[in-house]
């Protein structure tokens, strides 16, 4: 029932024409500032997004590609906790599959997490707290599921000019 309830809910935004994107502040392009590499993790995502020929690796892969084409270095996420903040991309895929298995509701969620020291304690460090982040919602048609990468790549897109605005 829960899941009948936000389907009907991501129709009704997305037949409006509404697409969510997170508008960054000073502080999440300051969050960028000095990091000089980054690993790339994709979430697992469902079933369905298999099937129309895009996966996990495809999605990483052609992030970690824009990223070192503007020069950004791309360590393994394993290799992040070696560098001060432990940056990483963290790219999330969700999609539900509507009564008419024509359609799907689609969320991508592209952040940078790294760890993160409060102010008010010092003494304890939080890790992969996202600091910078693009969501965006839409339908795509069954037969369009394989342009998911191309949305990720306009999301990471997003992220290299906040990044290199952030360290010119």
């Amino acid at each position: 029932m829960c899941k009948l309830k936000i389907e009907i809910l991501l129709i009704v935004f997305l037949l409006s024409g509404i697409t969510l994107y997170a508008r960054q502040t000073d502080q999440s392009l300051s969050s960028l500032k000095g990091i000089k590499k980054i690993g790339v993790l994709v979430e697992k995502f469902n079933a369905d997004i298999y099937k129309n020929g895009v996966s996990e690796d495809v999605i990483r892969q052609a992030a970690a590609s824009l990223l070192r084409k503007n020069g950004i270095i791309v360590i393994p996420v394993s290799e992040t906790k070696k560098i001060p903040g432990a940056p990483y991309l963290y790219i999330n895929i969700g999609a539900i599959k509507s009564q008419h298995d024509e359609l799907y509701a689609v969320s991508i969620n592209v952040q940078l997490r790294q760890n993160v020291i409060l102010s008010r304690d010092s003494t304890k460090e939080y890790f992969g707290i996202p600091t910078w982040s693009n969501s965006n919602i839409g339908i795509i048609s069954k037969d369009k599921l394989n342009q998911i990468e191309d949305y990720v790549k306009e999301a990471v897109n997003i992220f290299i000019n906040d990044y290199q605005t952030a360290n010119d």
